[in-house]
């Protein structure tokens, strides 16, 4: 599909999940999920916490974070997530291959996430998603056609609820 394509179709997308989505959202990040993250965060050595995601390689496909967008800075809960996928040439996008793990302890959240959310060949919509006060990572990961992985790392903060 060409780029000119994706964009009315991410918009649709999302113009879909905001439908979809109840007022009041839907718990992402349980507050238990979240105190459970932090014990092990405090715990885990140095090295371990700041590890690095795979570098991508040509022939990868990638996922772009399109929202949030501001990096340190805290955003409202409930959040707005959206990824746009990138294929490599000569491939697509499996959209049942897309998963959300929740921090070091990798809690997968893709079944919840999934429920509230649109998922195509060209990314992921999600509104309204509610998220505890505090610093989370989400690691968001999507294959190809050709088994080819790309895994992209989501890191929140996130203030009081609105």
């Amino acid at each position: 599909m060409n780029n000119a394509l994706r964009t009315p179709l991410l918009c649709l997308a999302l113009l879909a999940a905001s439908a979809t989505s109840r007022a009041e959202g839907f718990e992402l990040i349980t507050d238990e999920e979240a105190q459970l993250e932090a014990r092990a965060v405090a715990a885990a050595p140095r090295e371990v916490r700041t590890r690095g995601l795979p570098v991508t390689r040509p022939g990868q496909p990638a996922i772009e974070v399109v929202t949030p967008t501001v990096a340190g800075n805290a955003v409202n809960a409930p959040v707005r997530i959206e990824a746009a996928f990138k294929p490599a040439p000569g491939t697509r996008i499996v959209p049942s291959t897309f998963r959300v793990l929740y921090g070091l302890l990798k809690i997968d959240l893709t079944d919840r996430l999934k429920k509230h959310a649109v998922v195509t060949e060209q990314g992921v919509v999600v509104d309204q998603a509610r998220v505890p006060a505090g610093q989370h990572r989400l690691i968001l990961q999507v294959a190809d056609d050709q088994g080819n992985t790309a895994e992209q790392e989501l890191r929140l903060r996130v203030g009081a609820a609105s």
